[in-house]
């Protein structure tokens, strides 16, 4: 549990070198009891996923420029999570202050404590795939696990959960130090066999959020830093007070 910045770092700092100094991902929630699972599992439309998928590729290049080709299913992805649409894939970050941001951006639960999760990618893809390295996209090691995400296969799925990195091909990858877990099945990390040894988590107790907030603030950590483009920006300075301003 992290009750100040101090109480987070301290956190921080065991959690790495509990896990050998591997830098661990960042993720937060601010509901404690969320799941670690994509949105599209958490919205009940698995079985309409190839169809989104297709319909959202088909269209989309009257509307984005840089559509990736149509044979690469995980940029597509990528580009997919990044617009919002529910998809296999679950965001992580390399900051946890970037994390920490996402467990408190919203007031929704403001009763509830936040978590801030910490997952060694290594171990996870250990335990899934036995192997303990992080795959690039493009890895023969994913398998069928982007593919399956176009076209249904009903023929021994590949339900894995890997740890996997992208391009940074936006500004917002960069500056939230973007990375993905992609999973191909409805399981939580969580109650994955020996979660204990690469999963763990920090405790933000729901007194503490306001706290937290303002820190963030001045450490220069805000919506309009981690979504650098215009409309965050004039989101963030329409709610400033300007009066020390001339």
């Amino acid at each position: 549990m992290a009750t100040d910045i101090a109480g987070l770092t301290q956190a921080v700092v065991a959690i790495t070198r509990g896990y050998g100094d591997s830098k661990p991902w960042w993720r937060g929630h601010s509901n404690i009891d969320w799941p670690l699972l994509p949105r599209l599992y958490r919205r009940g439309l698995s079985d309409k996923e190839h169809n989104i998928n297709s319909r959202f590729r088909m269209m989309a290049k009257a509307r984005y420029a840089n559509c990736p080709r149509s044979d690469a299913p995980f940029p597509w992805l990528f580009l997919m999570q990044h617009y919002c649409l529910p998809t296999r894939l679950l965001d992580w970050s390399e900051s946890p202050l970037v994390a920490l941001y996402f467990a408190l951006e919203t007031d929704v639960d403001e009763a509830s404590d936040a978590t801030v999760w910490a997952l060694l990618p290594t171990g996870l893809n250990l335990q899934q795939m036995g192997e303990a390295k992080i795959c690039l996209y493009g890895s023969r090691s994913l398998g069928r696990l982007g593919a399956e995400a176009f076209v249904r296969n009903t023929k021994n799925p590949d339900t894995r959960i890997l740890s996997v990195l992208t391009e940074q091909s936006d500004p917002r990858h960069m500056v939230q130090q973007s990375t993905f877990t992609i999973h191909g099945s409805n399981t939580p990390i969580e109650v994955l066999p020996d979660a204990d040894a690469y999963l763990a988590r920090i405790r933000i107790p729901e007194k503490t959020k306001p706290a937290f907030r303002q820190i963030l603030s001045l450490l220069g950590i805000s919506r309009a830093t981690l979504f650098p483009d215009l409309e965050n920006l004039a989101m963030e300075l329409s709610a400033l007070d300007f009066s020390e301003l001339a």
